[in-house]
């Protein structure tokens, strides 16, 4: 038996493991609050890393992810469409005869689809990781090299540089997923493109890096919305009576098997009936967050919100048309990126040609054709109809500038169309070198 001194320190001992008990509750309850608090407000950028970045835009474009899975499939397609809408064409760099080497460059875009369908997927991954990495390999039964496109998210290859500045590449080294075999690539085999990079950057950073929550949010807000919608097509009929007792009894009248009461069936007694809606105001502002972060997202993007899946935006063909202007803008300077690594490419692939030709063919100029790539916007062509057809017919320039203005013709292969046939004449410039007072003269005669 416990005498009282006892019992006192077991009291003693009971009512600190109780205060000890409510002081972790109390921890565990505060750290929960803080953490529902954290989801429900917005927490930090998730994506903080190139690899949790890249792995996110390509699980959202194949439809995997959690949320804005569908918006950044359209954003993604959508501006791949944009770059290679003009498609890709090789053309003489300079004067000379380089029709072998043309030929050898336009034989290496059709057999590798670079102005078809490899072309396009290589848009696409451009938009999800940033950076464009391909290797070369001479194909002696097609005659010509193979490109091979290279993955950052399956293989995180690392590429090592010859310079401090990031602009010579020496090797590029992986691991092979399948076989875990260690894979170098030397720097004359691989052409490597980096977009949206810092100056003297190792990387590329993918244009919709900094979207993914707003596509998020946009996507959360859709289903707040259809969530919202299903408590608005469920209104709640209510029965407004004198006291408690007579709602019971008028309770347990409607649900007798008898009556069987529902909505649309007559029904008589001592209350009034209405039926109890939501408020408006919730929708109002869930449609007004998506219209903000759709905003945010074509902004951000360089898309303009019709294709986006929203064309009551625009209000009329003008402003629809005027928002083209922008995109070709951002295009465009994309394509020069572009036509940089697909310069390289052409040059590369040559310099395999020449390296593994055969002793008695002559060998080729690396650097004697480029590539040409064009975003052609109503503008454009309004501009190619009142600036420079007007300026070819006045002798201005001559037909081969005017050809290799307009949008899918290459000027060389249609100079060497109409070498076999009568050229249209040339303009006679006029003169412009009359006396004012001369000219309205002669006008006038």
């Amino acid at each position: 038996m416990l005498g009282i001194g006892g019992w006192k320190k077991r009291a003693r001992e009971l009512e600190l493991q109780l205060r000890k008990s409510q002081e972790y509750i109390t921890d565990i309850l505060t750290y929960k609050a803080g953490e529902k608090a954290q989801n429900a407000y917005g927490s930090p950028n998730p994506y903080d890393t190139r690899a949790a970045l890249v792995s996110e835009l390509v699980r959202k474009y194949k439809g995997y992810a959690a949320w804005g899975n569908q918006l950044i499939q359209r954003l993604v397609d959508t501006r791949a469409a944009f770059t290679m809408a003009g498609g890709l064409k090789a053309v003489v760099k300079g004067p000379g005869d380089f029709s072998a080497e043309l030929q050898f460059i336009r034989a290496l875009i059709e057999a590798n689809e670079l102005n078809g369908q490899f072309g396009q997927q290589l848009a696409v991954e451009k938009e999800l990781e940033g950076q464009v990495l391909l290797a070369l390999d001479w194909d002696d039964q097609l005659g010509n090299a193979r490109i091979k496109f290279v993955s950052w998210n399956d293989t995180h290859y690392e590429v090592r540089y010859r310079d401090d500045f990031y602009h010579l590449v020496d090797k590029v080294v992986y691991s092979d997923p399948a076989t875990r075999e260690e894979i170098e690539l030397p720097g004359e085999a691989v052409v490597f493109i980096k977009f949206n990079a810092r100056i003297n950057s190792r990387e590329g950073v993918p244009t919709l890096s900094g979207l993914l929550l707003e596509a998020e949010d946009i996507d959360r807000a859709l289903r707040d919305w259809r969530k919202l919608n299903q408590y608005f097509a469920s209104p709640t009929p209510y029965f407004r009576t004198a006291d408690l007792q007579e709602a019971k009894e008028l309770f347990e009248q409607l649900l007798s098997p008898g009556v069987n009461w529902r909505i649309g069936k007559v029904f008589a007694g001592p209350a009034e009936f209405s039926l109890v809606e939501m408020s408006g105001a919730g929708a109002e502002s869930i449609r007004q967050e998506i219209e903000t972060k759709l905003k945010i997202l074509a902004g951000g993007s360089g898309v303009p919100v019709q294709f986006l899946g929203f064309p009551e935006f625009m209000s009329n063909r003008a402003t629809a048309e005027n928002t083209m202007e922008p995109v070709a803008l951002v295009s465009i300077s994309e394509q020069r990126s572009w036509q940089r690594g697909f310069s390289e490419l052409f040059a590369k692939a040559i310099e395999i040609r020449n390296r593994m030709r055969s002793p008695l063919e002559p060998a080729l100029e690396p650097e004697a054709v480029e590539p040409q790539m064009k975003f052609v916007t109503q503008a454009q062509v309004d501009r190619l109809i009142q600036l420079y057809y007007p300026l070819w017919q006045a002798g201005g320039i001559n037909l081969k500038t005017l050809l290799g203005l307009l949008p899918d013709i290459d000027p060389e292969q249609e100079t060497e169309n109409l070498s076999g046939e009568e050229l249209p004449a040339e303009p006679e410039p006029e003169d412009f070198s009359a006396e004012p007072g001369e000219g309205e003269e002669n006008a006038g005669e």
